[in-house]
């Protein structure tokens, strides 16, 4: 009897711990489909190409057209995935091919923005520089030639002067 003794408590043990792992649901998990994990990734990454472009220099009135877009792409994917939630795949992969689509071109024009923009701040900036050392020079030699100028105005202004020596009235 002292033999079954621990059998049974090793036995009650074993229910014991089996019945707990019964008690405990599983963890569901949804497999996702590549098309939406692509299209949350194409998302992401036409955002980024955004606000690049938005850090370069791009007008407003350029990245909103994009914006909205982005919208809509992210609507999309929005359905695509409530479609998976829903179990109807065939409609969650349209969504997120659709949704895809419209990211893959807002980041490339959101790229071609922030190419433009960079272009014409470099081009802004060149321009500024010049500019700055073509007034210093002319300031230097306004400075430095500053008693020519002078001789030269009073010499124009003589040149100009009608000197009149009273001799015409007195003549007649």
């Amino acid at each position: 009897m002292r033999t079954l003794r621990p059998r049974s408590l090793t036995l009650l043990v074993c229910l014991f711990l089996s019945s707990i792992f019964l008690i405990t649901s599983p963890h569901l998990v949804r497999a996702q489909s590549s098309e939406l994990i692509t299209a949350r990734q194409d998302l992401v990454q036409a955002f980024q190409a955004i606000q690049t472009a938005e850090q370069l220099g791009a007008s407003n009135a350029d990245l909103l057209p994009l914006t909205a877009q982005l919208n809509t792409a992210l609507q999309y994917e929005e359905a695509a995935d409530l479609s998976l939630r829903q179990g109807n795949v065939t409609l969650s992969v349209q969504y997120a091919v659709q949704s895809i689509n419209i990211s893959t071109q807002v980041s490339s024009q959101a790229q071609g923005l922030a190419s433009i923009a960079q272009t014409a701040t470099v081009y802004r900036t060149a321009l500024s520089y010049t500019l700055a050392i073509v007034l210093a020079l002319l300031s230097a030699l306004a400075i430095l030639e500053v008693n020519r100028i002078r001789q030269l105005l009073r010499r124009r202004r003589l040149l100009k002067a009608r000197i009149d020596y009273g001799g015409r009235e007195h003549a007649t």
